[in-house]
């Protein structure tokens, strides 16, 4: 089993056993791999603490919303 603390952490888009996907202060990070679970989540203090087997971390853009891209 592996830990991965994260900070800066905004939002916890999804999560499932298999994968999460969090919004950080600029970009998005999705952690995929297998039993996967919250231990801790302090949004406040911008911090989550994921275990599990852990393997994969991705980076990526945010998506904007529909009415967002429609509405500049």
């Amino acid at each position: 089993m592996q830990k991965l603390e994260l900070t800066g952490v905004q939002k916890v888009e999804s999560s499932t056993p298999t994968q999460f996907v969090c919004n950080l202060q600029d970009k998005q990070m999705v952690v995929g791999g297998k039993n996967l679970h919250i231990k801790k989540l302090d949004l406040q203090s911008e911090s989550l603490v994921i275990d599990g087997e852990i393997e994969m971390i991705k980076y990526q853009s945010p998506k904007k919303s529909f009415l967002k891209r429609i509405f500049k």
